[in-house]
């Protein structure tokens, strides 16, 4: 340790100080440490909805989804030879028209699959398919409760764009709920509707071939090299990611993020304020030692220095009891789940909460930024009032 960082712990941190000089210091480092706990849990927080959000979108979507026409079955049977793909279902979807036996009707997305595969494949948050002979729509939670629907009531579903070609009327199809999910994600629930394909291929006339394929792969980390490995098979094809598929969304989220941490932050900036006040405050009372140091040939930028390292040995302290503080609430929130969360309303029971390491990086960052702005300030504005009077002890 040099000489400047041994006069400052002196300065700063020495036992036999009191008066306003340690109540603003204390002030400042907790101002500090506060402010970077409130960065760590509001980021924590902000990541960890935004992972059980991804989780609920790839349990609903799939990790990647193909659009097109797929008109060769034994070409799509050739994923299965793509070692990074766990799962995949071709799917037909139309927009068409769901009435109840209440006359109520509800324009929404049917998705023909195979529905034996939809409790693999999908997370849609349901306990089981009801077995019926007649054929099952699986309908989201937000629908039912809008047309009034329970499981095993019958319903009619209709495609207006698939007229008779004799009648010219669209076709209808009898259908049960043979289950209703509920993924509280975005506008799933309200949006799309499950049939089997012997539905699907009664009610699409007009299609033939399948419109895409949802994919679930082993590794989230190798979605490149799965991409690539598509290519090969469908070279003409558009693929999307789940991050592709919802950019708008998660950009709205990571602007969230960004905003959180520059409000957040000004709680530092207010930490920083105390701290350059108690620096000039120790300047004052200090200022016979900054002479004498002054006298004996001490340059004005080591001085300088003594000055900025108090801030820094204070700002500092208070970043890391802030950023211990608030990494510890993180743990015990994910360990034991305190903080709790209705499940009706929210898709998890108790507040998640995740921080990454390059969070506590940017928060470290913005925080010694801070502290090291407001130690200049410091610097500056006493630095003259000590050489003035060492002038005068000189003489």
């Amino acid at each position: 340790m040099n000489f400047s960082s041994k006069v400052a712990k002196n300065f700063m941190f020495s036992r036999k100080e009191v008066g306003p000089t340690r109540v603003t210091g204390i002030i400042a480092v907790v101002g500090i440490a506060v402010g970077t706990m409130a960065m760590v849990l509001s980021v924590s927080v902000l990541n960890g909805f935004e992972s059980k959000i991804v989780d609920k979108i790839i349990g609903f979507e799939g990790d990647i989804k193909l659009r097109g026409n797929f008109y060769n079955n034994e070409k799509i049977k050739n994923m299965q030879n793509i070692n990074s793909i766990n799962e995949f279902v071709a799917y037909k979807e139309r927009i068409g028209l769901i009435i109840a036996n209440n006359k109520s009707t509800r324009m929404i997305k049917f998705k023909s699959i195979d529905l034996n595969k939809i409790e693999k494949f999908y997370d849609l948050n349901i306990e089981s398919i009801g077995k019926y002979d007649q054929p099952k729509i699986i309908i989201g939670k937000t629908t039912a409760a809008r047309m009034n629907l329970r499981v095993g009531d019958e319903v009619k579903i209709m495609s207006p764009l698939d007229q008779n070609a004799i009648l010219g009327i669209p076709r209808q199809v009898r259908a049960v709920v043979g289950a209703i999910f509920n993924v509280q994600v975005l506008d799933f629930n309200d949006r799309i509707a499950f049939i089997g394909q012997e539905i699907g291929d009664k009610l699409f006339l007009r299609k033939k071939d399948y419109d895409g394929i949802d994919i679930r792969i082993n590794d989230r980390h190798s979605l490149n090299k799965v991409k690539s490995d598509i290519f090969t098979f469908f070279p003409d094809i558009k693929l999307e990611t789940w991050k592709e598929m919802h950019s708008n969304l998660f950009s709205a989220m990571k602007l969230e993020r960004l905003g959180s941490l520059i409000v957040l932050s000004l709680i530092v900036l207010v930490g920083c304020f105390n701290l350059s006040t108690t620096l000039m405050l120790t300047t004052i009372q200090k200022i016979k030692q900054y002479g004498i140091l002054s006298t004996l040939g001490t340059p004005k930028k080591t001085i300088r220095n003594i000055i900025i390292k108090q801030g820094f040995f204070t700002g500092t302290l208070g970043i890391f009891i802030g950023l211990f503080l608030g990494l510890l609430i993180v743990t015990i929130q994910n360990i034991f789940g305190i903080i709790k969360l209705p499940d009706d309303i929210y898709f998890t029971s108790h507040l998640p909460m995740l921080i990454y390491f390059k969070d506590i990086l940017l928060i470290l960052l913005i925080s010694f930024v801070m502290v090291f702005s407001s130690s200049m300030i410091a610097a500056k504005r006493t630095n003259l009032a000590t050489i003035k009077n060492s002038l005068v002890l000189e003489k």
